[in-house]
């Protein structure tokens, strides 16, 4: 049915209609980007909810295992963290609102810009809420792991790990850092590469729409 359309407005030679047709083919081109797109976000979702599932089973484990105090308490933080994480992904699909075609075709492009505005605010902001936060946590933990011998805590894994010096756990931490910045760059590179040339695309559609008005 589009392909006929648009090979009839092509047809006709009117200035109108010409907009009409380029308005058409950039909806098409447009389309297949928001649906590739919407896929990389759902996957990405279902990823980053497990992941979240899985540190928070581990990490109450770990506030019940690890004798140290302050570690623990690290432990308990991550767990909050790692639901914040669940929560601010669904909430940000949830605002997504589904296409309805009885929208006009300007409504439902209004919607499609405004999804990939909050992802690009998600993206943006990785720092602040998907970084930080457990960077803290992270030197929070290791700062207070101590010497199991204290306290008579002792397994295989535990043994060859601790007890660690503090130019060990600031090493580690360093790491953890250069993750956590590969991490900011990724996103920052998805924000400019893919969210906002779609987002200009809308916006020349509605331009285009708005012109042939």
């Amino acid at each position: 049915m589009i392909e006929e359309e648009l090979k009839k407005i092509w047809k006709d030679s009117s200035p109108q209609n010409s907009i009409k047709f380029d308005v058409s083919a950039l909806n098409a081109e447009l389309n297949t980007k928001m649906k590739s797109i919407e896929r990389s976000i759902r996957r990405r979702d279902r990823r980053e909810i497990s992941a979240s599932v899985i540190g928070i089973i581990l990490h109450i484990w770990l506030a019940i295992e690890i004798p140290f105090l302050v570690s623990r308490l690290a432990c308990i933080l991550a767990v909050f963290w790692f639901g914040y994480v669940i929560y601010k992904l669904r909430n940000v699909q949830k605002k997504k609102a589904n296409v309805d075609m009885s929208q006009s075709f300007s409504d439902q492009l209004k919607s499609q810009r405004d999804h990939m505005k909050d992802q690009e605010k998600l993206l943006s902001t990785v720092l602040y809420w998907y970084i930080i936060p457990p960077f803290v946590v992270n030197i929070i933990f290791f700062m207070g792991l101590g010497d199991p011998a204290d306290y008579n805590w002792s397994n295989a894994i535990v043994d060859q790990l601790l007890p660690m010096t503090l130019v060990e756990k600031w090493r580690t931490l360093g790491f953890v850092a250069v993750f956590y910045a590969l991490i900011v760059w990724m996103n920052k590179r998805a924000v400019k590469k893919t969210l906002k040339p779609v987002i200009s695309q809308i916006e020349n559609v509605q331009q285009q729409l708005e012109s042939g008005d």
